[in-house]
Protein backbone atom coordinates (compact mmCIF):
# COMPACT_ATOMS: atom_id res chain seq x y z
CA UNK A 1 0.00 0.00 0.00
CA UNK A 2 1.44 3.36 -0.99
CA UNK A 3 1.40 6.42 1.20
CA UNK A 4 -1.17 9.02 0.29
CA UNK A 5 -1.26 12.69 1.20
CA UNK A 6 -4.28 14.71 0.17
CA UNK A 7 -4.91 12.36 -2.73
CA UNK A 8 -1.33 12.50 -4.09
CA UNK A 9 1.37 9.91 -3.76
CA UNK A 10 4.38 10.87 -1.69
CA UNK A 11 7.90 10.22 -2.93
CA UNK A 12 9.91 7.91 -0.70
CA UNK A 13 12.66 9.63 1.30
CA UNK A 14 16.33 9.38 0.41
CA UNK A 15 18.91 8.38 3.04
CA UNK A 16 21.68 10.87 3.88
CA UNK A 17 24.89 10.79 1.82
CA UNK A 18 27.11 9.62 4.69
CA UNK A 19 24.55 7.13 5.96
CA UNK A 20 23.13 7.01 9.44
CA UNK A 21 25.26 6.66 12.55
CA UNK A 22 24.34 5.81 16.11
CA UNK A 23 23.78 8.49 18.70
CA UNK A 24 26.16 8.81 21.61
CA UNK A 25 23.83 7.16 24.13
CA UNK A 26 26.64 6.39 26.61
CA UNK A 27 28.07 9.95 26.49
CA UNK A 28 31.45 8.73 25.33
CA UNK A 29 32.31 11.96 23.45
CA UNK A 30 29.99 14.41 25.19
CA UNK A 31 32.78 16.18 27.11
CA UNK A 32 34.53 17.07 23.83
CA UNK A 33 31.26 18.40 22.45
CA UNK A 34 30.74 20.55 25.57
CA UNK A 35 34.33 21.83 25.35
CA UNK A 36 33.78 22.77 21.68
CA UNK A 37 30.60 24.70 22.51
CA UNK A 38 32.38 26.49 25.37
CA UNK A 39 35.23 27.39 23.02
CA UNK A 40 32.77 28.85 20.51
CA UNK A 41 31.18 30.99 23.20
CA UNK A 42 34.56 32.28 24.43
CA UNK A 43 35.72 33.16 20.88
CA UNK A 44 32.59 35.02 19.69
CA UNK A 45 31.44 31.95 17.68
CA UNK A 46 34.56 31.94 15.49
CA UNK A 47 34.76 28.30 14.43
CA UNK A 48 38.33 28.58 13.10
CA UNK A 49 39.73 29.05 16.60
CA UNK A 50 37.91 25.92 17.84
CA UNK A 51 38.52 23.73 14.82
CA UNK A 52 40.99 21.51 16.68
CA UNK A 53 38.20 20.49 19.10
CA UNK A 54 35.88 19.63 16.25
CA UNK A 55 38.58 17.40 14.79
CA UNK A 56 39.14 15.70 18.16
CA UNK A 57 35.38 15.15 18.54
CA UNK A 58 35.09 13.43 15.16
CA UNK A 59 38.16 11.31 15.91
CA UNK A 60 36.54 10.26 19.20
CA UNK A 61 33.36 9.23 17.38
CA UNK A 62 35.38 7.16 14.91
CA UNK A 63 37.41 5.53 17.70
CA UNK A 64 34.23 4.53 19.58
CA UNK A 65 32.57 3.20 16.38
CA UNK A 66 29.93 5.91 16.49
CA UNK A 67 30.65 6.81 12.88
CA UNK A 68 32.44 5.27 9.93
CA UNK A 69 36.22 5.70 9.65
CA UNK A 70 37.04 8.57 7.27
CA UNK A 71 40.25 10.40 6.61
CA UNK A 72 40.40 13.85 8.13
CA UNK A 73 41.26 15.28 4.72
CA UNK A 74 37.93 14.08 3.36
CA UNK A 75 36.17 15.73 6.30
CA UNK A 76 37.87 19.07 5.54
CA UNK A 77 40.59 19.11 8.21
CA UNK A 78 44.31 19.78 7.73
CA UNK A 79 47.43 19.04 9.75
CA UNK A 80 47.39 22.61 11.12
CA UNK A 81 44.06 21.94 12.86
CA UNK A 82 45.73 20.32 15.90
CA UNK A 83 46.17 23.36 18.16
CA UNK A 84 44.11 26.33 19.23
CA UNK A 85 44.31 29.44 17.07
CA UNK A 86 43.52 33.01 18.09
CA UNK A 87 40.11 34.23 16.97
CA UNK A 88 39.99 36.06 13.66
CA UNK A 89 39.60 39.83 13.62
CA UNK A 90 36.23 40.59 12.13
CA UNK A 91 37.56 43.94 10.91
CA UNK A 92 34.14 45.47 11.00
CA UNK A 93 34.21 49.22 11.27
CA UNK A 94 31.22 51.48 11.21
CA UNK A 95 28.59 50.43 8.73
CA UNK A 96 27.09 52.82 6.18
CA UNK A 97 23.94 53.01 8.27
CA UNK A 98 25.98 53.96 11.36
CA UNK A 99 27.53 56.82 9.36
CA UNK A 100 24.08 58.12 8.38
CA UNK A 101 23.45 56.46 5.01
CA UNK A 102 19.75 56.25 4.13
CA UNK A 103 18.37 53.83 1.55
CA UNK A 104 16.87 55.54 -1.49
CA UNK A 105 18.06 59.01 -0.52
CA UNK A 106 21.82 58.69 -0.40
CA UNK A 107 21.86 56.21 -3.26
CA UNK A 108 20.88 58.86 -5.83
CA UNK A 109 23.45 61.44 -4.75
CA UNK A 110 26.49 61.54 -7.04
CA UNK A 111 30.05 61.13 -5.78
CA UNK A 112 31.14 64.39 -7.44
CA UNK A 113 28.78 67.29 -7.83
CA UNK A 114 30.89 68.70 -10.68
CA UNK A 115 29.63 65.90 -12.94
CA UNK A 116 26.06 67.17 -12.70
CA UNK A 117 24.62 69.83 -14.98
CA UNK A 118 21.33 71.44 -14.27
CA UNK A 119 18.94 71.26 -17.19
CA UNK A 120 18.16 74.56 -18.82
CA UNK A 121 15.46 75.51 -21.25
CA UNK A 122 17.89 75.29 -24.14
CA UNK A 123 18.99 71.80 -23.11
CA UNK A 124 15.36 70.72 -22.95
CA UNK A 125 14.71 72.21 -26.39
CA UNK A 126 17.62 70.18 -27.75
CA UNK A 127 16.05 67.02 -26.38
CA UNK A 128 12.65 67.80 -27.84
CA UNK A 129 13.74 69.14 -31.22
CA UNK A 130 16.84 67.02 -31.61
CA UNK A 131 19.06 69.98 -32.50
CA UNK A 132 22.46 70.92 -31.18
CA UNK A 133 23.01 72.63 -27.85
CA UNK A 134 24.42 76.12 -28.48
CA UNK A 135 24.33 77.21 -24.84
CA UNK A 136 28.03 76.41 -24.35
CA UNK A 137 30.67 76.99 -27.01
CA UNK A 138 32.68 73.90 -27.95
CA UNK A 139 36.42 74.48 -27.34
CA UNK A 140 38.45 74.67 -30.55
CA UNK A 141 35.49 75.56 -32.79
CA UNK A 142 34.61 78.85 -34.42
CA UNK A 143 31.47 80.27 -33.41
Amino acid sequence: MSQMSMGQRMQPGRPPDKGSFPLDHFNECTDLKAEYLRCLKENQHDNMSCRYLSKRYLECRMDKNLMREESMDRLGFTDQDNEKKPPRDKGKGMSKEDRGWVVGVDNIQPDRHSAWRRPTLLNLMRLMVGGEDHSRPVPGSKG
